[in-house]
């Protein structure tokens, strides 16, 4: 994993998926917490390089402890541009939602929308970087 769980941080495992002109990034996120994780989403903050640009994102609403979920993030590829590697920055952002002690169900959400209301502590960490070759394009 490029993350180790710990009680309060999911643990991330990082799988690339090499098209001739994409690369989409899975992120395995398994929640070893007791509480819900809320809008759960990977991203790329920073690309060392224009020739890989971040075209779409795929969060999840939610990931219940124990469980394991996916998220993804699609990039733009121009494989002969890229000069030798490019490096990829990181990010797992999500929210630790407050539970209803007696039931366990997170308190609450906002109707229709992504964002958690209030009833959490939201992240942003930092992953490992992921390195980028254009021999990895087909």
């Amino acid at each position: 994993p490029v993350h180790a769980a710990s009680p309060n941080y999911p643990a991330v495992m990082l799988v690339k998926h090499n098209f001739p002109r994409h690369l989409v990034i899975q992120a395995q996120v398994t929640n070893n917490s007791a509480r819900t994780l809320a809008d759960v989403a990977f991203v790329i903050a920073e690309s060392s390089d224009e020739a890989l640009v971040p075209t779409m994102e795929m969060p999840l609403k939610t990931v219940n402890p124990g469980a394991t979920g996916s998220v993804w993030c699609v990039l733009a590829a121009s494989p002969q541009r890229l000069d030798g590697a490019a490096f990829l920055t990181c990010e797992l952002r999500f929210t630790v939602l407050e539970v209803d002690a007696a039931t366990g169900t997170p308190l609450s959400f906002s109707e229709g929308a992504n964002v958690a209301t209030g009833f959490g502590r939201t992240y942003v960490e930092e992953l490992q970087d992921i390195e980028v070759r254009h021999t990895e394009f087909g």
